[in-house]
């Protein structure tokens, strides 16, 4: 069955059943670590799980990737770390960028601690709007180039800007 892929927005509460239902699917993780501290407040923890790879990530110098199966506890660190509190504050152990994966299919993927990219068959979406979930208000996204497109580079400034656009869009404070 193909996959969609929806940027989803929504409450800590929606963003959580999402990871609930995901986390139900999938049988792996992925877990993208920048250089320095900033960033990476989780590494040792993740790094402590049993049985995980760690690979440099081609995606940004100095990054990398901790993959691993999900076990136990490591359901329970991604619980603990994928999400933002309550009040929608971020905090230094939360996870940076990370995927939740079932054999080779990225189920779910989180980048910039809050933008959320759902990859969902027809019966997933289904069974996340039976839970209540606001799947109509999600935007369909291609992350596939157009053919003869060619991306522009991005440096770290146009990244810190985008991402940045994306907060406001989907997180705008509330005055």
């Amino acid at each position: 069955m193909s996959r969609s892929s929806f940027l989803a927005s929504g409450t800590p509460q929606i963003q959580q059943s999402i990871l609930d239902f995901y986390l139900q699917k999938a049988d792996r993780f992925r877990a993208y670590f920048p250089g320095g501290e900033e960033l990476s407040g989780s590494r040792p923890d993740f790094l402590a799980l049993e049985g995980v790879s760690v690979q440099p990530w081609s995606g940004m110098m100095g990054c990398i990737v901790v993959e691993g199966t999900l076990t136990p506890a490591a359901k329970a660190l991604i619980r603990e770390r994928g999400n933002f509190d309550e009040d929608g504050c971020y905090h230094s152990l939360q996870l940076w960028s990370y995927e939740l994966v079932n054999e080779t299919e990225v189920l779910l993927r989180i980048e910039d601690f809050s933008v959320w990219i759902v990859f969902a068959t027809l019966d997933e979406l289904q069974s996340l709007e039976k839970q209540k979930l606001p799947v109509s208000e999600w935007q369909e996204i291609s992350l596939e180039s157009e053919e003869g497109v060619t991306p522009l580079p991005m440096d770290a400034s146009d990244l810190k800007q985008t991402a940045q656009a994306i907060k406001e869009v989907f997180f705008p404070k509330h005055e």
